[in-house]
């Protein structure tokens, strides 16, 4: 299930605002068609979700106030949520059975809503799955449910994909190169074999970003990727280990390249953006 943040700042201006040339309107607009292998690809029919970034509008049956969230989903079914703020993240898997949308989400939260982690760690897992349920509506959009184990419904959730972003081919040529985040605090690189590395920020938590691990592209005419790579050498124990996640690539307003991803290691997880 989707508990409660704190701060309901849409992570999508991340993309939308400044950075990105890119209109992220939602809807419509000039969408690719992709393959149509795995459950969530881009398909010919309302009977599957076309992979890509979506807009979640999150609500809550217990009356607190409703909260707007980018969810990337991969042409293999998997999905993240990013919570605006670094209040969030989760991750699960979704499948697709005529206009059915079935599944699981596990849910970290930061534990100081005031003061995210600066390294972009949010270590509060939830304890239990959330059971996903809900309606395909489109290729672009649809609603789900998600309930606790006793199966009492705590999150209504509607999704909307946002093409223009979605949309963008990628390929690991293209993409190859050093991301920089902030004022080179990390600088994270992928080779063209989808290899990364980086040292992450090892002066504040000894941590470094390596292999064995990989960054593919499902779909070249949809702009998502899946990462697995491996964090070592922490000073916090439950920051090691083997990291799964998904990402997206997009050309910031001066021509660079920036990369956003999620991911996690089933203890802990984290959040990178860089620009190239």
């Amino acid at each position: 299930m989707f508990r409660r943040t704190f701060n309901s700042g849409l992570a999508a201006t991340v993309l939308c605002a400044s950075v990105l040339l890119s209109a992220c309107g939602g809807g419509g607009g000039s969408g690719s068609s992709g393959s149509s292998a795995s459950s969530a690809s881009s398909g010919g029919d309302a009977t599957t979700l076309k992979a890509g970034l979506y807009v979640a509008d999150v609500k809550y049956v217990n009356g607190a106030p409703s909260q707007k969230a980018v969810t990337y989903l991969s042409p293999t079914g998997t999905f993240a949520i990013i919570f605006g703020g670094g209040a969030g993240l989760s991750f699960g898997t979704l499948a697709f059975d005529s206009s059915n949308i079935s599944g699981t989400s596990i849910d970290y939260r930061q534990l100081d809503s005031d003061q995210p982690n600066s390294e972009g760690f949010v270590e509060d897992r939830s304890v239990f799955e959330g059971a996903i349920s809900g309606t395909i509506s489109s290729l672009e959009s649809g609603s789900f449910s998600t309930a606790d184990p006793a199966g009492k419904v705590n999150t209504n959730v509607t999704l909307k994909r946002q093409n223009s972003l979605s949309d963008l081919g990628i390929s690991m040529k293209r993409v190859a190169g050093t991301y920089v985040k902030g004022e080179s605090e990390v600088a994270l690189t992928f080779g063209e074999d989808g290899s990364s590395f980086a040292q992450y920020y090892t002066q504040t938590t000894g941590c470094q970003l390596g292999g064995p691990g990989t960054l593919s592209v499902p779909v070249a005419s949809i702009n998502v990727f899946d990462i697995s790579y491996t964090m070592s050498n922490c000073t916090n124990e439950s920051r090691n280990g083997e990291y799964s996640g998904i990402g997206f690539f997009g050309p910031t307003a001066d021509q660079r390249m920036q990369v956003v991803f999620a991911a996690h290691n089933g203890n802990v997880a984290m959040k990178f953006e860089g620009i190239n």
